[in-house]
């Protein structure tokens, strides 16, 4: 008790000094004029300042109810926010200050601002405008009207955001391209943190919502305020791919009925503009069709695409894989011959409409952009079916070409860039189906070779096409096909070989489209002993011409290779074996009249074709090649001569010291002198000295000739009177035949 007396007595004593009186009642005035500034005047002069630089910013008022400012707890509150144009609106905004580390760290410091139930309405007009264009406008002529503020970002603003949250944000726009597409987001949050616009630290963005209440948005990565720098992942799932319809009606007559895109990317960003982006997605459950018909023409179950990177500033796009599942499209022929393509191809606007519009930007120059570069690594196709279906037959044709997998690699619009080809299916489920090759098709003049290969399609299901074209039916038989196309200079050049086994015809047709050759000979005189005909056929043309037509084109193969039959016997009998050798003509080593193991195995060819056509005779006639032969038979009169001077056969072909000394001795007797000359050089000389005679080449050609003949009846057992020799070379003196070889001619 004596302590707390004391103190009382202590207090009241210093309580009656009048300047500690004075000094008390003043701080209690300074205080309760501290806290009637904070809660009147302030806000007044707070919200004024707000409202004035959102004017002079935006050139839009800015409308609320009044700030409440907290001085004990730091924090301001501003609610009911709205722009005077409607373009947004905000239930309340909440900042919550850091006074205490603001003066740490000689910055304003914000702890947090909440920004509650915020509307914006972005819209486009009809005109393309957008109803913020006026606020851009402000903004650009502020800034040509201070400079200065061009290059704000170097005077680092010393302002720290710990936190800033947008709660249940509602976004009502709409995308003009897309046929004035309604969107909305909602509900929208988002976070950001560390804030710093001093340029020091990066902040971090987390953003989530739902677009048109179907399409969940999520956001998150870092951003550099200061500089406009930021690497941000982007997921985006179950976008709806009708919703793009409008925008293919410029480019294709094509409505999209059902797919959903689903994309993972990661965006990086630089100075405002977007420099890369890396992406990964699928288009699934996708299917479209004409415009004007009712077939579906294409749909797939997956079309994915793995870590695509996007480069906006070097306009290139790369993507390792592209893989497509579950693929089914059809091509349609329908009964007046019009197809379901021609149906999906936009016309374009009348000559002279397009002449009028040149005219108009005649003299207005065309800005030359740079071209975007593109590349797909690998083009995977998994269990594809592909229809062709002619209704235009009667009966109407169909097949499906299906289980078709494989992929395309190297696709880019490099012009150097090869594009490789490899799928593989089937027709039906029975035949085999192979594509296969490669192609640049973004060269200047594009180029293809291609292999279309169909094994042992059932030809009962052509029958309406062979009554159409060829005036016959079809009761049963199998067809092998391999198409080999190239495209090279702007012609495409085709080469078709063709297996049909055991075919037997039906019924003939009349049929105005029926080609007038005679296709039963001609496949009588092609068919084996084992059944089997085997049809060789070359095509050519301009596809840009428009008398190219496949009518035109299946036309002209038949009645080229039915010719080729009749006219080219000993390619007809090369086929006859399974061969596409030329029977026709053995070839033989320069100077020699010796059969090498390809002749050999060429006359064992000819010999089995000749037993399976008994009937025919032939001649055979020893040709001979006035510069190869001729060179030949000098160096054989050197070597003789070497042989002469103690070289052997064996010193000959090795080119050994013997031989070196030989060519030496032999040099010297010919009276040539030059002491810098190798001895292959020597060689050289000394062969170009001989004289061959015209009767050493008759000869040659009769023993190549003989040799033939020979080998026929001694070695192959064939009689005497199937091959008979001919003599006469003149076809060589008229220059009407040349190269070391032997002819074949038939008897009749």
């Amino acid at each position: 008790m004596s302590i707390v007396n004391s103190s009382k007595a202590f207090l009241l004593k210093i309580y009656r000094v009048k300047l500690l009186r004075f000094v008390i009642i003043f701080v209690a005035v300074l205080f309760l004029l501290y806290v009637t500034l904070a809660y009147t005047l302030v806000p007044f002069f707070l919200t004024k300042a707000i409202k004035d630089n959102y004017f002079q910013a935006t050139g839009h008022h800015l409308h609320s109810d009044a700030l409440i400012f907290s001085p004990f707890k730091s924090r301001l509150a501003i609610h009911n926010l709205k722009d005077s144009a409607n373009l947004w609106q905000s239930e309340s905004v909440v900042v919550s200050l850091g006074l205490l580390e603001s003066i740490r760290l000689s910055a304003l410091v914000i702890d947090e601002i909440s920004i509650s139930r915020l509307i914006a309405n972005p819209r486009q007009l009809e005109n393309g405008s957008w109803n913020f264009d006026d606020v851009t406008k402000h903004i650009e002529t502020l800034n040509k009207k201070s400079p200065a503020k061009q290059s704000a970002k170097s005077n680092k603003a010393p302002v720290v955001i710990k936190k800033l949250t947008i709660n249940n944000a509602i976004i009502h726009s709409n995308a003009l391209e897309l046929n004035n597409l309604t969107l909305e987001v909602s509900p929208l949050n988002i976070t950001v943190k560390n804030i710093d616009l001093r340029g020091k630290n990066l902040a971090t963005i987390a953003l989530k919502a739902n677009v048109n209440k179907a399409t969940p948005l999520e956001i998150k990565g870092n951003i550099d305020p200061q500089n406009l720098h930021a690497e941000l992942d982007i997921d985006i799932r179950a976008i709806p791919f009708v919703w793009f319809n409008s925008a293919l009606k410029p480019y294709a007559a094509l409505e999209v009925l059902d797919g959903l895109i689903e994309t993972r990317s990661h965006i990086s960003i630089s100075e405002g503009a977007v420099k890369n982006i890396v992406t990964s997605g699928k288009l699934i459950d996708f299917k479209l069709r004409p415009v004007n018909i009712e077939e579906d023409v294409i749909k797939w179950k997956n079309l994915a695409w793995q870590d695509a990177v996007i480069s906006l500033h070097e306009q290139s796009a790369k993507v390792p894989l592209l893989s497509l599942d579950e693929f089914d499209g059809q091509f349609i022929i329908h009964k007046d011959r019009t197809n379901n393509i021609q149906a999906m191809i936009v016309k374009s606007d009348s000559p002279a409409s397009a002449s009028t519009n040149s005219a108009a930007v005649a003299n207005v120059p065309a800005p030359i952009a740079a071209p975007w570069k593109f590349a797909i690594d690998r083009f995977a196709i998994n269990n594809a079916a592909i229809g062709f279906n002619d209704q235009s037959l009667t009966p109407s044709f169909l097949v499906i070409v299906q289980q078709f997998s494989g992929e395309i690699t190297g696709i880019a619009n490099d012009d150097q860039a090869t594009a490789k080809i490899n799928l593989a299916g089937n027709v039906d489920g029975t035949a085999p189906v192979r594509l296969s090759g490669e192609a640049k098709p973004f060269m200047t003049v594009p180029q293809a070779d291609v292999l279309f290969s169909f094994e042992k399609i059932d030809m009962g299901a052509l029958s309406p096409y062979s009554a159409e074209y060829a005036g016959w039916r079809i009761k049963k038989g199998l067809l092998s096909v391999d198409l080999h196309y190239r495209y090279d200079k702007g012609l495409i050049v085709g080469k078709n070989h063709v297996v049909i086994e055991r075919l037997v015809f039906g019924e003939k047709v009349r049929s105005p489209r029926a080609i007038d050759i005679p296709l039963r000979l001609g496949l009588a005189l092609l068919t084996d002993e084992n059944g089997v005909a085997v049809l060789d056929a070359e095509i050519s043309g301009d596809p840009k011409n428009p008398a190219f037509n496949v009518g035109e084109v299946f036309t002209r193969v038949l009645r080229n290779a039915f010719k080729k039959v009749i006219s080219s016997p000993f390619r007809f009998l090369s086929k006859l074996v399974n061969s596409n050798e030329d029977l026709g003509r053995i070839e033989f080593t320069p100077g020699e009249s010796q059969l090498s193991e390809q002749a050999i195995s060429k006359l064992k060819l000819l010999q089995e074709a000749l037993k399976k056509r008994p009937q025919m005779r032939l001649s055979v006639q020893g040709i001979y090649d006035a510069k190869m032969d001729i060179a030949a038979l000098k160096e054989e009169q050197v070597k003789s001569e070497l042989q002469k001077q103690g070289a052997t056969s064996e010193d000959n072909r090795s080119r050994n010291l013997r031989w070196e000394q030989a060519v030496a001795r032999f040099y010297q007797t010919q009276g040539l002198i030059n002491a810098s000359a190798t001895t292959n050089e020597k060689f050289i000389e000394l062969a170009a000295l001989q004289q061959v005679s015209p009767e050493r080449l008759s000869r040659l050609a009769h023993e190549r000739a003989l040799a033939v003949k020979q080998h026929f009846v001694l070695q192959l057992n064939m009689p005497s009177d199937a091959i008979l020799l001919n003599s006469d070379v003149s076809c060589v003196v008229e220059n009407k035949c040349s190269g070391s070889a032997a002819v074949f001619t038939l008897e009749n």
